[in-house]
């Protein structure tokens, strides 16, 4: 996948996800009264939250794939990228029921601490071919918890390596969309949604939308994701 295949893909897929935004803003003509149309809006902002969760899963599934198409090995790469690529050689350290065969028998007492130096010295006897392997991230990593809360976004930036503040500017109307769209979810409010609230969550998912697209090519447009540059 070249840069320039990643931005079109992820270009066609905000196409794609804004049509059908404007194509269900469109059918709010079809209502007389403002009170359905509030109540009509009340729906569009599910749809608004999961485009916006659609759309961020997407984007950085895609740019995961990329670095992974690179077929470069984990040393030249940013360490966040290293450490996320490394998850399952971390889980293999992490497990303490591996344990030294030498230590580990009805003669000699159950000692944690030689056992964890067991696996640190295993860690590190494997270390220098572990950064020589390929780096590559599977789309397993990417995870919005089914709630894309500010926080959460910051999450995932930060395992692809991607600055966590990216998106800053628009912390809190992310955190209260995902509010209002749980408040619809699960019934708790009843009240409609109003032309200007609805419009300000739309522009900022669409321009949250055209940002990441927008970063995540100006990054890899920079090699921003090696560890030199």
């Amino acid at each position: 996948m070249t840069k320039d295949e990643l931005r079109e893909s992820l270009e066609e897929e905000l196409l794609w996800r804004t049509e059908e935004i404007n194509f269900f803003k469109r059918q709010i003509g079809c209502f007389d009264e403002e009170l359905d149309r509030d109540k009509y809006r009340k729906g569009m902002v599910l749809i608004l939250y999961s485009h916006l969760e659609g759309f961020l899963r997407v984007a950085l599934t895609t740019y995961a794939q990329f670095l992974t198409s690179l077929n470069m090995k984990r040393k030249v790469f940013d360490y966040s990228l290293v450490a996320t690529s490394m998850d399952a050689e971390f889980r293999a350290y992490e497990n303490k029921n591996v344990k030294s065969k030498l230590f580990n028998n009805k003669r000699v007492p159950e000692d944690k601490k030689i056992h964890s130096l067991y696996r640190r010295i295993n860690f590190l006897e494997s270390s220098e071919q572990m950064i020589e392997k390929n780096l590559e991230i599977k789309d397993t990593v990417i995870d919005t918890e089914s709630n894309v809360w500010y926080i959460v976004l910051q999450k995932n930036l930060y395992r692809m390596g991607l600055p966590i503040d990216l998106f800053s500017d628009f912390a809190n109307e992310i955190d209260a969309l995902v509010n209002r769209r749980n408040s619809i979810a699960h019934g708790s409010r009843t009240s409609g949604v109003s032309e200007r609230d609805y419009l300000r969550w739309e522009t900022n998912v669409i321009s949250i939308m055209n940002e990441i697209t927008r970063k995540i090519y100006y990054f890899i447009s920079n090699n921003l994701y090696l560890k030199e540059r």
